[in-house]
């Protein structure tokens, strides 16, 4: 058996697609969940506004932009580059995470390790 990371619950093994890059080799996310979150991503992109020429988060230019929501409320959020996407997913969406990599940086910035 195997936890969704999505629904978080306990499925069994033929619930999960296959995934190469996943020690298990299953995808993370279960079948259902999957079908769901697409459903809501084409909900998403035809209500979003259109994509503005540069990230809406850090204002790169020229990136590829993604489609952001909130994991909540499944709601548009914006649309952001690749790395913004990938750090704020890192994050959880938590904002107190953001924060504390900020402190972090900010206590860290120039000193010598």
């Amino acid at each position: 058996t195997k936890v969704c990371i999505y629904c978080k619950i306990e499925k069994e093994h033929s619930q999960f697609p296959k995934h190469s890059h996943k020690r298990d080799k299953l995808d993370n996310r279960c079948r259902a969940c999957i079908k769901e979150h697409s459903k809501l991503r084409a909900r998403l992109h035809k209500t979003a506004p259109p994509k503005p020429d540069t990230c809406q988060c850090c204002g790169a230019v020229g990136m590829r932009l993604c489609l952001d929501h909130d994991h909540q409320t499944n709601e548009f959020r914006g649309w952001i580059c690749d790395p913004c996407n990938i750090g704020i997913g890192k994050f959880g969406d938590k904002i107190d995470g953001l924060k504390k990599a900020i402190e972090y940086l900010e206590r860290t910035n120039g000193r010598k390790t």
